[in-house]
């Protein structure tokens, strides 16, 4: 039966496609892009801005990136977490984020302690049936509604609460599946989040202050990314139904695992393994480019046509981001012994924006994803942890989007699309009408003769 409704599918689907013109002919901006390539605005946030060009006489202009937190650029909270001795630049971002202010020492260590200690040990597991932990964490994040006594509760500061117990709980979750050992506490008490996330993904292996500050500035990279990327989109449109937080970060889970989003980080690492295997410090540039075009054609690294790492749909000239890991990474490389590998993914990198060049005509950079694959190699992290790393730290970013959404806006968010589909109606309903009509022709001409036969009985009486 299956195989026969799937055969009956695959005949249906010239019938279900969308021609690509008539997007323009009913000014619909597909993927929510304008025609110039900026994005369509469809809401109002003060926790995250993403800068990337600059609008002149509606045309985009290339600008240096920036990424702002409750109005401070990431460059100074990275240039901050540097110079403090602790690693905790995760912890501060995190709190920015979902309380909009820099947390002073106290709040800090409350906080660093609530993220640590909040966690619901009922969802530590040595074992799981799902293949993909993005996809487990989804469902642990669901099972924490029912283990809450008020989980629907539209109190503020409760729902910011819950919110930090998803965080809390998320690491041990995770590293217990990963690693098949139950995890039932944090296992470095007095150190920060990001040395503990470590400490569990390498198994309890020591680690390097410059180990630690990579995953550390790797954390707070990916602890938001405004409000139009699409998990946190997904999280704010699922937020506006009035739902518990709870559903909202599990559907951002989803979102983030697809490869057009956080998926995209094992499809950098699966091709950083391709580039380390196939290439070395004696490589040519010409080799470089070559390999590039081969992943165009679709003949190198996943026969997807795709260079994974770089271009952005905001930033084009910069992304800030991977310019705060790439300098971080080369610091570790140089730490490992690593620095020729580093160089040659620097050279990939120019090749791969020169390829992009000639072949598109686009001017592109590479995004954070592309040294981020590298910075996990380095740190002796497995590539199926990627995703699932990235959706522990965005995390807070859901959180502060949630939260924002039910504090400001009440209404629930419910665009229009517009049917370009055809008006049939069922033979069987065309058959059924077409008697009725037929009957009703036939008593009306009954009535008339009726009356008619009246009439002339009205006149002879007469």
């Amino acid at each position: 039966m299956s195989t026969s409704l799937k055969a009956v599918y695959r005949d249906c689907l010239p019938d279900n496609s969308i021609a690509p013109e008539l997007y323009s002919i009913y000014h619909v901006k597909q993927g929510l892009r304008n025609e110039n390539g900026t994005g369509v605005k469809v809401g109002l946030t003060r926790i995250c801005d993403v800068v990337g060009y600059e609008m002149v006489k509606n045309h985009k202009k290339p600008i240096d990136g920036e990424l702002i937190f409750r109005g401070y650029s990431i460059k100074d909270l990275v240039a901050m977490e540097r110079l403090d001795p602790k690693i905790r630049g995760y912890e501060t971002a995190a709190f920015l984020l979902i309380f909009g202010k820099l947390p002073t020492e106290s709040e800090l260590s409350e906080f660093q302690y609530a993220i640590k200690h909040h966690f619901s040990s009922s969802l530590v597991f040595e074992t799981y049936r799902t293949k993909d932990l993005l996809n487990a964490m989804q469902i642990e994040v669901l099972k924490l509604y029912g283990l809450d006594e008020n989980p629907d509760t539209d109190t503020l500061d409760d729902r910011m609460m819950k919110g930090l117990c998803i965080l809390s709980s998320l690491p041990l979750f995770v590293f217990s599946v990963y690693s098949h050992k139950k995890i039932s506490s944090y296992p470095l008490p007095h150190a920060g989040f990001a040395e503990n996330v470590l400490w569990m993904a390498r198994d309890h292996q020591p680690y390097s202050k410059q180990e630690a500050r990579v995953l550390d500035v790797l954390m707070m990279l990916h602890a938001d990314h405004g409000g139009g990327n699409n998990s946190a989109f997904a999280d704010v449109v699922i937020s506006s139904t009035g739902t518990d937080i709870y559903s909202c970060i599990a559907a951002a889970i989803g979102s983030l695992k697809g490869p057009k989003h956080g998926g995209a980080a094992g499809k950098v690492g699966q091709q950083t393994s391709t580039l380390i295997r196939r290439f070395n410090r004696d490589t040519t540039d010409e080799e470089l480019l070559a390999f590039a075009e081969d992943i165009l054609d679709k003949k190198a690294s996943d026969q997807s046509g795709l260079i994974y790492g770089i271009g952005h749909a905001i930033y084009t000239k910069s992304d800030p981001r991977c310019l705060l890991i790439k300098e971080e990474v080369r610091r570790l490389a140089q730490e490992k012994g690593e620095l020729d590998t580093f160089e040659l993914m620097e050279r990939f990198e120019k090749a791969a924006v020169k390829t992009m060049k000639k072949r598109k005509g686009v001017n592109v950079c590479a995004n954070v994803d592309y040294y981020s694959g590298f910075a996990y190699h380095l740190l002796g992290i497995e590539q199926s942890l990627f995703t699932p790393l990235f959706a522990i730290s965005r995390c807070a970013g859901w959180i502060a989007h949630h939260l924002e959404n039910r504090q400001n806006n009440r209404k629930l968010i419910r665009p229009a699309n517009i049917y370009v589909g055809e008006h049939h109606v069922p033979e069987v309903l065309l058959a059924a009408r077409a008697k009725e009509a037929a009957e009703n022709a036939a008593a009306a001409e009954q009535a008339s003769a009726d009356e008619v036969l009246q009439i002339a009985v009205q006149e002879a009486a007469a």
